[in-house]
């Protein structure tokens, strides 16, 4: 079951590092206090050091791993010491807003930027509310020395990094996801209901995606691993081939038994690891998950990673809003955050912090400020609950405590809600380890939270604020562009090259995903217009994705009977399809056209067609899918007032 919930085990993966990082330090500082006569606390930048060198750190490259975590530790021991000599209260405060700022601007750049800002900023603040003795400060770079070898011991002995091994969970949690969906569908209309079988769909496509991503970490990179990569790219379009074309039949004439006892003894074999039948109308099914389970053993081409260059990473473009941002609500922050408490100020910048990492416009500043507080809430409420049940024992808060640093780590990516929740969680035994717990205290982490929250929004709000629609507008161009992109590749005017498609499929799944981000705020707007043009985007962008996928399938299939030119037929097809995309790319483009009833069907689960006509069909569907989608981004008479936020 863990494998299924978590594809290639990366949360956790994650939350186990830094819940182990977290023990080995406490029993080395505990020791390393006995053998020198310090306090533990005298070491306590330790512990930040070595839970975040494994929480963000996660390069399979020893080489690239040892130098991100010197430069985190580094990072973290200087902006500490820099804090704790600052002792004029308006300097601290003020060299912290310039700190978040830099670090705002700097993640931009990612690659060792990310957990380098992250520790800087959380050292900083370390620094100004321990307010450490400046004679004992040397103690304190004994400590980064500590957390710095504890991760490291942790992710190569403890917790060690092997690619293949999440490639082999990646395609276990596919296989059992796409079990699952074939379970829903066999009780479609009677139990289970169109919503349960897109949210199926989207776990099947997820785990897909985590595989594919896992792809630049197999030995030779992506290029490497062609044959895995589009048995991946297989088994997304037959499940999102499945599910549409499922939906569009029980609308119409409902299941049959037989298709019925099918389903279920197929998701039966997925889910159970038995043999997968090659018969029936889910054949095609049954073979793709074996086909993937058969690239899955074969070795790597290192000699066509060899025949190409990599080609470099797109420019950066870096912008001063983020940082302005980010300052702007960081100081804000302390202002109110002091104003309430002078000594607890900090959880409040801290809030403003984690609500602008990752945030684009006020919508999503808006849905992680909530996210945030109904997770501290929960979490005090938990917390307080738990502090009564153990009545002041110190030793099982402390036993606890690993563990709550797992679920904080593995909800790290996953759900911030959660990541909030656990957090509170943790703090709470902290402080009940330390003798320091009360409810009052709880109330004012609550209060100091909502402060947080309070000043993203308005500085998200007013300060170089961007809506949702305008980051959608963003988006949604390049989407097209990637789109155009796989275009150009699957249909050349020269040869067909298998190899670029992959990686121009794999910048497409990006784009899409990031559609997908830009409209998740909509979630937490009550009203039937927000969760309407929400759940409209949502099903263009399906169509969108499956159409493009049939592309690729059916220009596999010419290469594969030896078509090494496009033909003539297929580059039409392609040409109109690009036409509309460049109506739709014309900047300040507002797409208002009426929708027409002209979208081609899902293809039946079997095609077994001609490939020039799937082609064309699927850039007829495609065409219409991201007109649609530009409808509902572009044409302002289709907005929800949430969307425009």
């Amino acid at each position: 079951m863990l494998v299924r919930a978590d594809p290639g085990l990366l949360r956790t993966a994650r939350g186990a590092r830094a819940m182990f990082a977290f023990v080995l330090t406490m029993a080395v500082t505990v020791l390393a206090g006995g053998a020198f006569g310090a306090p533990v606390t005298a070491f306590l930048i330790a512990f930040p050091v070595t839970v975040f060198s494994c929480a963000a750190i996660s390069d399979d490259e020893t080489r690239a791993r040892i130098g991100k975590i010197l430069a985190l530790s580094a990072s973290a021991g200087a902006m500490f010491t820099l804090s704790a000599l600052l002792h004029t209260s308006w300097i601290n405060h003020f060299v912290f807003v310039l700190l978040i700022g830099a670090v705002a601007y700097a993640r931009q750049f990612g690659g060792p930027w990310i957990p380098v800002g992250l520790a800087a900023n959380v050292s900083y603040f370390f620094g100004a509310f321990l307010k450490p003795d400046t004679q004992m400060l040397h103690w304190q770079w004994v400590g980064v020395v500590i957390g710095a070898v504890c991760a490291l011991i942790v992710h190569q002995l403890v917790v060690p990094h092997r690619p293949w091994r999440r490639m082999r969970w990646a395609v276990s949690s596919i296989r059992m996801r796409m079990g699952g969906m074939l379970e829903v569908a066999a009780r479609f209309g009677e139990t289970q209901k169109a919503p349960h079988l897109k949210r199926e769909l989207a776990r099947v496509a997820n785990a897909v995606n985590i595989a594919e991503n896992e792809l630049d970490n197999l030995p030779g990179g992506r290029l490497a691993h062609r044959p895995l990569a589009e048995a991946l790219l297989s088994i997304l379009a037959l499940a999102e081939r499945f599910a549409l074309q499922l939906q569009d039949q029980l609308e119409r004439v409902g299941m049959p038994n037989a298709d019925k006892r099918e389903l279920e003894s197929l998701s039966k074999a997925l889910i159970d690891y038995t043999p997968l039948s090659h018969n029936g109308d889910l054949a095609s099914i049954g073979s793709g998950i074996d086909r993937l389970e058969q690239a899955l053993l074969l070795p790597p081409d290192l000699d066509a990673a060899r025949s190409r260059k990599v080609p470099p990473a797109a420019p950066v473009r870096a912008q001063f809003r983020s940082a302005i941002q980010s300052a702007a609500a960081a100081a804000l922050a302390i202002l109110g955050g002091v104003m309430l408490s002078p000594e607890r100020w900090y959880w409040a910048v801290i809030t403003v912090f984690v609500m602008f990492t990752g945030t684009f416009s006020r919508g999503q500043a808006l849905a992680k400020s909530l996210q945030r507080t109904f997770g501290t809430l929960a979490g005090i409420l938990v917390a307080m609950g738990v502090v009564w049940a153990l009545q002041g024992n110190i030793h099982v808060a402390l036993a606890l405590m690993p563990l709550a640093i797992f679920c904080v780590f593995y909800a790290f990516t996953q759900s911030y809600t959660w990541m909030a929740f656990w957090i509170t969680v943790t703090v709470a035994l902290l402080f009940l380890a330390t003798g320091r717990f009360t409810d009052a205290l709880m109330v004012l982490r609550l209060e100091e939270t909502a402060i947080g929250a309070t000043a993203g929004i308005i500085v998200a709000a007013f300060v170089l604020p961007k809506s949702t629609d305008a980051y959608a507008r963003e988006q949604l161009n390049d989407l097209l562009d990637t789109t155009r992109g796989v275009l150009k590749t699957s249909l050349p005017h020269g040869p067909i090259d298998r190899l670029q498609l992959t990686a121009a499929l794999h910048d497409f799944e990006a784009k899409v995903s990031n559609m997908r981000d830009v409209i998740e705020p909509l979630r937490i707007f009550p009203g039937a217009r927000a969760s309407g043009q929400r759940d409209g985007i949502t099903r263009q962008l399906v169509l969108t994705s499956y159409w493009v996928h049939e592309i690729a399938l059916a220009v596999r299939e010419l290469d594969s009977a030896g078509v090494k030119r496009s033909p003539a037929r297929a580059l039409e097809a392609s040409a109109k399809l690009e036409a509309v995309i460049e109506r739709l790319r014309v900047p300040g483009h507002d797409e208002t056209a009426v929708e027409t009833a002209d979208a081609p069907p899902p293809l039946a689960r079997e095609t077994g067609g001609d490939p020039m006509q799937v082609i064309a069909t699927a850039c007829h569907g495609a065409a219409v899918s991201l007109t649609s989608v530009a409808r509902l981004v572009t044409d302002r008479s289709m907005h929800s007032r949430a969307f425009r936020f």
